[in-house]
């Protein structure tokens, strides 16, 4: 677990009175006001929401405290890593997440602090493991390379920045009700200039986050006998379960292989001539469009040409890159250049870590 983010509703007096006092809100639109000032508690983020509705011609409003959460934070962690799940269980994490309540002045006055958590509900809730691995880049690149076209119809998040550079610091896709987000650690502190405490530099360097952000509509989605209950995700089976199904569900148990050894398995494979050479194809065509997702779209496209043999995207997954899974491996492949001639799948690196 990353952050997690709850909500519920206030009367309008405790609305007034948390308006008033809490030190540096700062108004972000005409219904919502936040503040980062108890970040060091580990509630990272409080906002304050005014929701309009009209019911019967009438404009009536209800007011919502939100408070966005960094786990790690709230139980003493630190500020780098995730919060170990080993070491806490979901109770002991709301318990603590409720004296930080008590400790701030503004929601000890109005009494926030002797309601159980429980009047809270998830908004979001970011499901998360650290993985270390010695090419983590590369392993960042393959993410990209392998993400596959309308998964949940997810897109590529926009993100300002050269192509080949975003390749290796992070793959984000997203849609209405979750974030896929896999990045380098290290390069995510420096790019937020964010300070490296130094014992953790070269564990840092190392790690890859995989990270999924479940929004309200997602958490929604899910159907939990819970609800909106942040407690399952703060339990460590419960999302380690949800990582590794995802993961699979996104990327397969395929290895990734060098392009010659891509070339020798298929080439020494039972498939006819014809299946091989497209084959061979679609693993030069993955990389001329710089990536599966790209190729996929561009194949779902009835506007723009891709090779007649791939047919339309139904065919080209249950015919074509099923061959790949056949044998093993991902039609994504390593360059030669790297000199590495194999690598786990990003499944067997999320289990084995």
């Amino acid at each position: 677990m990353h952050t997690f983010e709850v909500s519920c509703n206030i009367p309008p007096s405790v609305y007034r009175y948390l308006h008033d006092n809490l030190p540096n809100l700062v108004n972000v639109s005409q219904c919502v006001e936040r503040t980062n000032y108890y970040s060091a508690k580990g509630v990272t983020q409080i906002e304050l929401r005014i929701h309009e509705y009209f019911k019967y011609g009438v404009r009536l409003q209800k007011y919502f405290l939100i408070l966005r959460c960094n786990p790690s934070i709230i139980m003493g962690d630190g500020k780098v890593f995730l919060l170990d799940m080993e070491k806490y269980t979901s109770a002991e994490v709301l318990a603590k997440l409720q004296k930080r309540i008590h400790e701030i002045n503004e929601m000890r006055y109005v009494r926030l602090d002797k309601q159980p958590v429980s009047i809270f509900s998830a908004n979001r809730a970011d499901v998360a493991k650290d993985i270390r691995v010695d090419f983590p880049q590369l392993v960042i690149w393959l993410c990209n390379m392998s993400f596959p076209f309308k998964y949940h119809n997810m897109e590529r998040k926009p993100i300002r920045k050269d192509r080949d550079m975003l390749y290796i610091e992070s793959c984000c896709f997203s849609n209405g009700s979750r974030e896929i987000n896999i990045y380098h650690k290290f390069i995510e502190l420096i790019n937020n200039h964010k300070m490296i405490p130094s014992p953790e530099e070269e564990r840092i360097q190392r790690t890859v986050r995989l990270e999924i952000q479940i929004r309200k509509r997602g958490i929604y989605n899910m159907k939990l006998q819970t609800k909106r209950s942040i407690k399952p995700f703060l339990e460590k089976d419960f999302c380690a379960e949800y990582l590794k199904k995802e993961i699979r569900s996104i990327f397969g148990t395929y290895r990734f292989v060098s392009r010659k050894k891509a070339v020798d398995i298929i080439n020494n494979s039972q498939y006819k001539l014809y299946d091989k050479s497209v084959m061979l194809s679609i693993i030069n065509m993955i990389h001329q469009f710089r990536g599966l997702y790209e190729l996929e779209k561009s194949i779902d496209d009835v506007n723009i040409n891709t090779p007649l043999q791939y047919g339309d995207l139904k065919t080209f997954r249950t015919r074509w890159l099923k061959k790949f899974y056949r044998l093993g491996i991902s039609p994504v492949v390593l360059p030669d250049v790297l000199n590495i001639d194999e690598m786990p799948s990003i499944y067997e690196l999320l289990t084995n870590n």
